[in-house]
């Protein structure tokens, strides 16, 4: 029996951009996954475009009310999750057609517990900027590192590992999904997998929260770091920080020397 995948579209007036990403889910070549779309109570035609009979009839569950935020949405949706896999994309970010046929692939060939690719940052217009391509590094170099050496757009979990780890925590505003994908990479009893193409694709652009929200990131991923006690020596940093960085030398040159939106950096 084939498995299922839940997606969760976390979303809040994001009209502009919301059928890009409803139809590179409704694309995938692998048909076996329920969607489930949050709405935190949109003030534009989001929920217009959502009842429209293409996209309605294909989204298995739909919620439409206030929310705490997009974690809390987050949270909403997969709990009204059935799949056995799970993942979710913003509502201006997209999946590549082959996404979950890759992934579901991957899963069948080993015990893991999350499953990750490279990831596309695109323009306004959708145009790939540049790529960045996920790193398969082990507990003790992520701890070093502090971060997580792949993308969200690209990362796909087992309810199972969801479970273990409590789901979102969303006393976090801005990174509750790093300190989840920490939470289960840290674990030395976690087996990840890496699959070598591009999965999701990040959308840059000035309305983007990744974008024009550095600083409160940072905060909390400083908060993030304190609770899973992650750090080391500036040597062990540099180290894992600089493999990263020759993987993705062709990528870092083509983002340095891009003109438009930029992910910002303290």
């Amino acid at each position: 029996m084939s498995k299922l995948f839940s997606i969760v579209v976390p979303v809040y007036n994001g009209a502009a951009y919301i059928q890009e990403t409803l139809d590179s889910i409704f694309s995938q070549t692998y048909p076996h996954y329920e969607l489930i779309v949050v709405d935190g109570g949109s003030k534009d035609n989001t929920m217009q475009i959502l009842s429209e009979e293409k996209n309605r009839s294909r989204i298995k569950t739909l919620i439409s009310e206030k929310d705490e935020g997009m974690y809390d949405a987050l949270k909403k949706g997969f709990d009204k999750a059935s799949g056995d896999y799970m993942c979710y994309i913003n509502a201006d970010d997209r999946l590549l057609p082959w996404s979950l046929e890759k992934v579901a692939k991957k899963f069948s060939e080993g015990n893991y517990s999350i499953v990750f690719g490279d990831v596309n940052y695109i323009n306004e217009t959708g145009e790939i900027i540049y790529s960045y391509k996920g790193v398969n590094f082990g507990p003790r170099a992520i701890r070093r590192l502090r971060r997580v050496p792949f993308a969200q757009q690209s990362s796909f979990w087992t309810r199972k590992i969801y479970e273990e780890k409590g789901g979102i925590d969303k006393s976090y505003r801005y990174s509750a999904d790093s300190k989840f994908l920490l939470q289960v990479c840290l674990d030395p009893k976690v087996k990840k997998g890496y699959v070598p193409y591009p999965l999701g694709e990040f959308r840059m652009h000035s309305n983007s929260i990744s974008v024009s929200l550095t600083d409160k990131h940072q905060a909390e991923h400083d908060r993030v770091e304190r609770e899973l006690n992650m750090g080391g020596s500036k040597l062990e940093w540099a180290f894992y920080e600089m493999i990263t960085k020759v993987k993705n030398a062709g990528g870092i040159y083509k983002k340095l020397t891009y003109k438009g939106t930029r992910i910002r950096k303290n």
